[in-house]
């Protein structure tokens, strides 16, 4: 089907075509959450839609479920549809589920898109719309290097098929009874494979989309003097982002491979927002040039890491910074202690506080299960007149 044109849709053409967004998952196996990480000036989820925008897909609907708020006013911003799916702990069929039975009747087919699988072509979207333009295939596959990618395009005709599937797979195992009505349309599009449940699947994605992965220090010392992060709190960003290299490289030598320039320039901005309300939203926003940095700010004040996850950067910065009290290495015990007194009054956030360290101490531990060492001792010995505690 490479020989399809690229024809603008347009809603004079004769099919009306919607788009499911899937934004209402855990994002578990990334650490962060998907739909809100940078890529460029933009978060993935303002790029999935933009995709579909800029192909002429007016009709976009974002199926919310975790974190749903915080997607709420971006929906309301592009003037997309919300769909709130309360049963998103499901799995992700629930979602599909979700979108699908908001579809009226005036709805001829519709794309299914997971929100991590944003960098989508507008020419790759209209071949799938000639290819449903064209039948008989009622689902539309788009395929790159033999491998069907995302979105398909499916007719609304399946829509009963799809709310009353009860077996195993959920829709990829319902539409393989479909094989029959299946059009496969060809592009050379990447980004129809390009999806991001790691970190490492992040990364190759920034890449693809051309973002800058890290910037270098003079850049870093700009960017702080030019948001006047005070000086304080730039000795400690450099502490942190020393401390954050040694671990690296110490964890790096026992076998898990870290990103030295990704430690060192996410921990020295990670409190360039320092002075302002929600800083690690803020840091995050003016580090948006930089994805991979700005995810890390993002999640160094709460981190949703799970001891069945490998560690990555964003750990260890979270680490290294509850082990930075100011600009001294501390214990974490020490600091720990030290934010306990200042807040004792303050029980909502010594909720914070309590819920924080102890995210820290679950890291600490799979560092020292990795090295087989103390980190206390380990730093004393490397770093011994900088220590206290």
């Amino acid at each position: 089907m490479n020989g399809i044109g690229a024809t603008p849709y347009s809603e004079s053409q004769k099919f009306h075509i919607a788009a499911i967004i899937l934004a209402a998952g855990f994002s578990l196996r990334m650490k962060s959450f998907k739909p809100l990480l940078p890529l460029g000036s933009a978060s993935v989820i303002e790029t999935a839609i933009q995709s579909f925008r800029k192909a002429g897909f007016m009709d976009i609907r974002v199926v919310l479920g975790h974190k749903a708020g915080e997607l709420l006013p971006i929906c309301d911003a592009l003037g997309v549809q919300p769909i709130l799916n309360e049963d998103y702990a499901e799995g992700m069929f629930s979602s599909v589920k979700a979108g699908v039975k908001s579809l009226g009747r005036e709805v001829d087919g519709f794309f299914l898109l997971p929100a991590d699988n944003p960098l989508i072509q507008a020419d790759t979207l209209q071949r799938l719309y000639e290819g449903f333009n064209l039948g008989p295939g009622g689902i539309v596959y788009p395929v790159c290097q033999g491998k069907r990618g995302h979105p398909p395009l499916i007719s609304r005709s399946y829509r009963d098929s799809i709310l009353s599937w009860r077996g195993e797979g959920g829709l990829r195992a319902l539409l393989e009874h479909y094989q029959a009505d299946a059009l496969e349309v060809g592009t050379e599009d990447q980004g129809v494979l390009l999806d991001m449940d790691t970190p490492e699947d992040y990364r190759t994605l920034l890449k693809h989309y051309g973002c800058a992965p890290t910037p270098t220090e003079f850049e870093c010392y700009e960017l702080l003097k030019g948001n006047n992060t005070p000086d304080q709190v730039i000795k400690h960003c450099e502490t942190v982002a020393r401390l954050s290299v040694f671990l690296g490289e110490q964890l790096s030598e026992a076998g898990l491979h870290l990103n030295r320039e990704l430690l060192r320039t996410s921990a020295l901005l990670h409190d360039i927002a320092r002075l302002k309300p929600n800083h690690p939203q803020e840091g995050a926003k003016l580090t948006a040039a930089y994805p991979e940095v700005s995810a890390i700010i993002a999640a160094h004040m709460d981190c949703l890491w799970e001891p069945s996850q490998p560690l990555t950067e964003q750990e260890i910065v979270y680490l290294a910074d509850k082990l930075v009290a100011k600009e001294r290495i501390v214990s974490l015990q020490e600091r720990f202690k030290g934010s306990v007194e200042r807040h004792q009054n303050e029980p909502e956030v010594l909720e914070h506080v309590y819920r924080r360290f102890g995210q820290a101490y679950r890291i600490h531990d799979r560092v020292e299960e990795i090295l087989g060492k103390s980190v206390q001792t380990l730093i004393k010995s490397n770093l011994g007149s900088d220590v206290h505690g």
